[in-house]
């Protein structure tokens, strides 16, 4: 767990509201089947085509994934933003007539073209969070219905699916009066079958690091990073779909051996922290301890909350892994924090077998998972380069596989580089 100053509920929502000043307006109509598409938005077709050549992809380059090869997919659900516009495409992965999994594809080109998949059902279409959602949306109109003076009826209108980015699945529901206009909109958190006002925060984002580690400006960086990335990938997506008739990339991919996959100890990040020594420790430095001592004592290092809850504040995660080298007489490593963190340089770093510390925030879905990572911090010890691109990281869940995420499948992250 990273720690944060704030309340993540109140982050969390300060975050997608900065993100939807930041992200492009479109032209989208209520009915996908009537949109009419801006410059930079992605049609369900061009989407369409995204997804087929993806799974291809993902057949061959992420491990539990090779049933997908002769796949193919089916139009799910087509999601909007906040402000109505559409925001991505769901499709269900089908093998032998049977749903596999399902896999997100942005509307739009300043975000990546691949924003998740998975196995098991999109979160809209299980029926425990629909019906609840549905459930909640009446609730509310009772509510209103109750406090009322002339106790007016209101109707529950059709469910709009919202996809805010990875993880962030909501359903909008229009409460009706008797003349048919919108007297209220009710937005559910699907996952946490909560209703969310996005209206009701009038809080800013400290500005000062020691408040809080992602402010307003760095967000408004990483979408800008976010989108130029966003950018070059589509382009070079859209010339390998037009240029081949069947599944063909160029790929590169890279997995560091010998780091150990040690399990949740005092917290998330001295853990992750630990795998990383843990490595150096059987590559040259044998002093080094490994294991629990040595995650304990980095979590000591990094003033950590344990007992306790396991947080860590992130600016403390390098001085804390330097800290434990010199106490076993290595004072040449060099830790750093960095919250710009770029594909080229998680790259040159895995390359260099050199494994490094990834605090997300927000975290996507890893495979294999059905629960996003959320705030917390991981060991990458590797990458796959495509026409889309994925970390391989050990979760600290798992003690046994590699896990893959997708890069930038977070809202912010900090890399720390150990390099001795």
């Amino acid at each position: 767990m990273i720690k944060n100053k704030i309340g993540i509920g109140t982050l969390i929502l300060l975050i997608l509201l900065v993100v939807m000043v930041l992200m492009p307006a479109g032209s989208a109509q209520e009915e996908s089947s009537n949109v009419t598409y801006s410059l930079g938005m992605i049609s369900e077709k061009q989407a369409e085509d995204v997804a087929s050549y993806s799974i291809k992809e993902i057949s061959g380059s992420v491990p539990n994934f090779e049933e997908w090869e002769d796949a193919t997919v089916k139009l799910s659900t087509v999601y909007y933003d906040l402000d109505g516009e559409i925001s991505a495409y769901s499709y269900n992965v089908i093998e032998n007539k049977q749903q596999a999994g399902y896999i997100f594809i942005s509307a739009t080109k300043d975000n990546y073209p691949v924003l998740e998949f998975s196995k098991g059902k999109i979160p809209n279409e299980i029926p425990e969070y629909t019906t609840r959602s549905k459930s909640l949306a009446q609730e509310r109109a009772n509510k209103i219905k109750f406090e009322s003076n002339d106790k007016e009826e209101l109707t529950i209108g059709k469910m709009k699916p919202l996809y805010l980015g990875p993880t962030f699945y909501y359903a909008e529901y229009a409460l009706i009066d008797t003349e048919g206009k919108a007297k209220e909109k009710v937005i559910v958190d699907l996952p946490f079958s909560t209703i969310v006002d996005f209206n009701k925060s009038n809080e800013s984002i400290p500005v000062n690091e020691e408040d809080c580690l992602f402010n307003n400006t760095y967000l408004q960086q990483q979408q800008e990073m976010r989108t130029q990335n966003s950018n070059t990938q589509w382009t070079v997506l859209e010339k390998e779909i037009a240029n081949s008739s069947s599944y063909s990339t160029s790929s590169s991919s890279k997995t560091i051996s010998g780091v150990p996959k040690y399990g949740w100890l005092c917290g998330c990040s001295p853990t992750a922290s630990g795998m990383v020594l843990g490595y150096w420790a059987s590559h040259g430095y044998s002093y080094l301890i490994t294991g629990p001592d040595l995650i304990r004592g980095l979590a000591t290092a990094m003033g950590t909350e344990w007992p306790g809850n396991g947080a860590t504040w992130p600016w403390a995660i390098d001085d804390g892994i330097e800290t434990v080298c010199n106490n076993h007489g290595y004072n040449n490593f060099d830790a750093s924090n960095d919250i710009y963190v770029s594909w080229s340089e998680v790259k040159t770093e895995v390359n260099a077998d050199k494994p490094f510390v990834l605090s997300m925030l927000n975290g996507g879905t890893g495979n294999g998972y059905t629960q996003p990572y959320g705030d917390h911090s991981v060991t990458c010890v590797g990458y796959y380069d495509g026409s889309s691109d994925y970390v391989y990281i050990h979760d600290t869940w798992d003690t046994s596989n590699k896990h893959y995420l997708t890069f930038g499948s977070w809202t912010g992250a900090m890399a720390t580089w150990v390099r001795p």
